[in-house]
């Protein structure tokens, strides 16, 4: 009777053993799923690090504690046709002047010291100037760089053609935490593969316009006012023209502030027959029209492009908005619309690469 029930009570430590064992072994696994599943999330949807960070070949200052006062005469002294970043470091100061980058100027870096506190200012705008003319940047050198600078143009908001901040007609350029400010045609994107992080863009007549592929990404659009006799704010001018034309505007994840008072606001006006732009993960505050037709012709053309993907706040009204699938709007990532993962690590810029 001793032997059946210590054999009873071994059978059923044994089994207790068992039970336990096998609950440590579920919990193991458990915790090895989560810790996978995590680095996965991390993967995705972690920003992409930056590669090693741009440091300073020469300083730009105002008060002569500097290598130069101006910056252009520090994109001057810069080396021609660089395989490196050259960074130009700017201290706090508004540098009252137009800054010309050539296209031999390659891998070129402006390195400020944040948004209104380094400020590069002109006021030019057209007829008096063409429209590149008036830019208070203009870009043509590839893989060029800028961080935590204001870009301003206050030219005369009653001209009849363009107020330029921004004039980027280079491949592979960023800019990173950057203001830029204007009344119209404020940032061209004029060719190339573009991308803007953290940027806000204040203007009020085709705020963003040109032909370049770009990715704008948790950025803030600031429609200003209009004049009395135009029909509203337009914040993109793209001016893509044949259907296999790698170009179109992308905002990711970015804030469209509501129109002001008393007047509409419209997501672009038609620069080609195939213009292209994408709105999706981004909040529109108020109420933002589609496209708006040129007063000669105001049937919009069907090969327009006009996409959303699960925006917040108020729904885009009016004609031409396309809702996209999941697999439409992973065209319009950083990695899929501008291959940002093959060349943004380099320029030293933080960036999410799909969703």
């Amino acid at each position: 009777m001793q032997s059946t029930t210590r054999e009873t009570i071994h059978n059923v430590g044994t089994v207790r053993f068992k039970e336990k064992n096998v609950g440590i072994v579920i919990a193991v696994i458990a915790v090895l799923i989560s810790a996978v599943a995590l680095t996965l999330a991390f993967t995705v949807f972690k920003p992409k690090c930056p590669g090693p960070k741009i440091k300073p070949s020469v300083v730009v200052a105002l008060d002569g504690s500097g290598d130069f006062t101006t910056v252009s005469a520090a994109v001057a002294a810069a080396p021609s046709h660089s395989r490196k970043y050259f960074g130009i470091f700017i201290r706090p100061g508004v540098y009252h002047e137009q800054v010309r980058v050539p296209a031999e100027k390659t891998r070129l870096a402006f390195l400020g010291s944040g948004i209104g506190v380094t400020v590069i200012f002109s006021n030019r705008s057209w007829p008096e100037y063409s429209s590149e003319a008036t830019a208070t940047l203009h870009v043509k050198g590839d893989g060029f760089v800028a961080m935590d600078i204001s870009f301003e143009n206050a030219g005369d908001p009653a001209a009849t053609g363009y107020t330029v901040a921004l004039a980027n007609d280079g491949d592979k350029t960023a800019f990173l935490r950057c203001s830029f400010k204007g009344y119209s045609g404020v940032v061209k994107a004029g060719r190339g593969l573009q991308f803007y992080g953290n940027v806000n863009i204040h203007g009020a007549v085709d705020v963003v316009w040109g032909s370049a592929a770009a990715v704008f990404q948790k950025c803030g659009m600031y429609p200003e006012k209009p004049l009395p006799d135009q029909e509203g704010s337009s914040l993109t001018f793209q001016q893509r023209s044949a259907p296999f034309e790698r170009a179109g505007f992308v905002f990711h994840g970015c804030y469209i502030a509501a129109p002001p008072l008393g007047s509409r606001v419209f997501l672009g006006r038609p620069g080609g027959a195939y213009s292209l732009v994408v709105v999706m993960d981004s909040y529109l505050s108020g109420p933002t029209a589609g496209w708006l037709p040129e007063s000669s012709s105001p049937s919009l053309p069907k090969t327009l492009y006009l996409g959303e993907y699960k925006n917040g706040g108020v729904q885009g009204v009016g004609p031409g908005w396309k809702n996209m699938t999941a697999v439409e709007a992973s065209r319009f990532t950083v990695a899929g619309f501008i291959n940002g993962d093959k060349w943004l690590p380099d320029a030293s810029v933080e960036y999410v690469s799909n969703f």
